[in-house]
């Protein structure tokens, strides 16, 4: 009987192994089947295949930002210096404006300085 009991204890610790093995033969596999885990697995890996673009994409971002900046400043200069010039050329126009309303008494002076000249130099001689 005892080595009836022996055969049979060692059964159940066989059944036992083999129970434990299929126990944790089965957690590899649900950990390996776990859907959180694949999400995080795939998502690691997506994140490694795109960190070098997203790192393109924000250098163009930051390009692109300062180029915009850039082009504010010329195009704020521009504009100075187009305000500038047309005051400059309004007031080149007033000034010419103002000269030709000079030219009829500068012509009149001229005119009656030539007479007086001519009525003085004729007296002379």
């Amino acid at each position: 009987m005892s080595a009836r009991i022996d055969s049979q204890g060692e059964r159940i610790e066989a059944m036992a192994k083999a129970v434990e093995k299929t126990r944790s033969a089965a957690k590899r596999t649900e950990q390996q089947t776990d859907p959180a885990g694949y999400a995080r697995f795939i998502g690691a890996e997506v994140e490694t295949a795109l960190d070098g673009v997203l790192d393109e994409f924000a250098g163009a971002v930051l390009t692109i930002r300062k180029d915009h900046e850039t082009t504010a400043v010329r195009l704020k200069e521009l504009e100075q210096a187009e305000e500038t010039a047309l005051e400059r050329l309004r007031q080149e126009i007033d000034a010419a404006a103002r000269w030709r309303r000079r030219v009829p008494w500068v012509w009149a002076g001229a005119v009656s300085t030539g007479i007086a000249m001519t009525v003085f130099l004729s007296a002379l001689f």
